[in-house]
């Protein structure tokens, strides 16, 4: 009888597939996967029988860096005090939750050691976005319950740079984890990356995953007059512009420099668009090269 569930873990050629019902199986995949050189990913729903997997349910999304799909929700740890945030790497990954329909959660972890400035800064930055940002401790367990509440009915992952503190936020929000954690170079201000392989744990009505690192946004196949409809504060401004096609720069009457004047978009963060903008339209002009 064929079953249905979703794969938490795969290690070698095995995956470990949490079915509907609540039990847990070992399986392997069909050859036809391989012969069709496709490969079951953490988060796919499937079905299986006996001790195989037989099907994959169509993907909502997938990736490569972490190798996971169906991913709906995307939290992004940042330190507010070191680590300093990437923040052009904040955006594109942004961007890439943009282009697969992932909802990002912003969250500021060292909220006790604070840098007042710095973090004030970052916070008004994104304020325009309305993305959800919460001020955590995984110290002094600041901001756990509303963490929690966002991964109710959702597969999340963590992301972020080293040494913000993703795996020891998830320790406080289920303690059983254990995840090893590691702290910051003295030398560099910089983290070792301590998860090893892909696995979704079950916790809180969802299921969350920690991973060093995640794929940034594919420009490839991308106009450069599409990218600003991947920023929520420039695309409310979308159709009132003098030009259909209109990038946001230089052109007149635009709607996004009018909001941009009036403060309903950051400075900082328009730059940083810019600095895309004009990586994307580079990479179209050398495609064909």
């Amino acid at each position: 009888m064929m079953k249905q569930g979703i794969i938490l873990k795969g290690i070698g050629s095995f995956y470990t597939v949490l079915s509907n019902d609540g039990e847990q199986y070992t399986l392997k995949a069909r050859g036809k996967f391989r012969n069709k050189r496709i490969k079951p990913l953490v988060g796919d729903n499937v079905l299986f029988s006996d001790d195989t997997i037989d099907d994959i349910l169509e993907r909502k999304n997938s990736f490569v860096r972490p190798a996971v799909a169906n991913i709906t929700k995307l939290m992004l740890v940042l330190s507010a005090s070191v680590p300093r945030a990437d923040l052009m790497l904040l955006d594109k990954l942004l961007l890439q939750c943009e282009k697969n329909c992932i909802e990002p959660v912003m969250i500021l972890n060292k909220w006790e050691c604070r840098d007042e400035e710095y973090s004030d800064d970052i916070i008004a930055q994104y304020e325009q976005t309305g993305y959800s940002i919460i001020k955590a401790s995984a110290y002094e367990g600041i901001g756990v319950d509303e963490i929690i509440s966002h991964i109710k009915g959702n597969i999340c992952c963590f992301a972020g740079q080293s040494a913000v503190g993703k795996s020891s936020l998830l320790n406080k929000i289920a303690p059983l984890l254990n995840l090893e954690t590691g702290g910051l170079s003295k030398k560099t201000d910089r983290g070792k990356h301590t998860t090893r392989h892909g696995e979704l744990f079950v916790l809180h009505g969802g299921m969350v995953m920690d991973t060093p690192g995640f794929s940034l946004l594919d420009t490839a196949d991308m106009e450069p007059c599409e990218l600003a409809a991947l920023y929520p504060e420039m695309r409310k401004a979308m159709g009132e512009c003098r030009f259909a096609e209109c990038l946001h720069i230089h052109e007149p009457d635009c709607k996004v420099k009018e909001l941009l004047s009036r403060g309903k978009i950051s400075q900082e963060r328009y730059k940083r668009y810019n600095l895309l903008l004009d990586e994307l339209k580079e990479k179209r002009r050398h495609m064909y090269d």
